[in-house]
């Protein structure tokens, strides 16, 4: 007893369309989706699931919401814009940017790396507390809050931080081309 989802492409067409059915009655439900060629079920059901919504037989408030969004992440476009900016932070003064970078990369590629130049010439015990801010904090952290975060509310702060031992780093980010 549960659902699945269905997908029609033909190789002479850019794009598909895809829906969902449960696969105990064997009746589909919800809306027809457009998809590009690109649309691959198993990464679907991933994104799905890691976003931990409901079963889309009984949430007919979100799915279409949540099959759009996952539908625009799963494209291999560069549809996320990032920034990161890496602070010294000592808590008493304000904090002073020592590093920024704002990358245009797709949902799959989306992150962040310590080995820049300036991060590199911090002290290695410095290095390694800016680095695990960067990739054991944040990077997960911006990639889940960007799969499960409504792209549709204007009020969502869409930036993550993370502090440890005098440094600060920033994450903000941006979804283009949501429907």
């Amino acid at each position: 007893m549960g659902w699945e989802v269905w997908f029609d492409n033909h190789p002479e067409r850019s794009y598909g369309q895809m829906g969902f059915f449960c696969n105990t009655t064997d009746h589909s439900f919800g809306p027809v989706f457009m998809t590009d060629d690109y649309f691959d079920k198993s990464q679907f059901y991933k994104l799905w699931e890691t976003a931990g919504w409901q079963d889309p037989r009984t949430d007919d408030d979100n799915i279409s919401k949540h099959t759009r969004h996952l539908i625009n992440l799963m494209s291999w476009e560069d549809r996320i814009v990032a920034t990161m900016k890496v602070y010294r932070a000592d808590g008493i003064n304000a904090p002073v940017l020592i590093f920024e970078k704002s990358v245009k990369d797709s949902y799959d590629s989306i992150s962040f790396s310590a080995f820049e130049d300036p991060i590199e010439a911090l002290p290695e015990k410095d290095f390694e507390i800016v680095e695990e801010l960067i990739e054991i904090d944040l990077n997960d952290g911006m990639k889940h809050l960007i799969l499960t975060q409504d792209p549709y509310d204007e009020d969502i702060k869409r930036s993550a931080k993370a502090e440890g031992d005098g440094y600060m780093v920033v994450m903000e980010w941006e979804v283009l081309d949501e429907y």
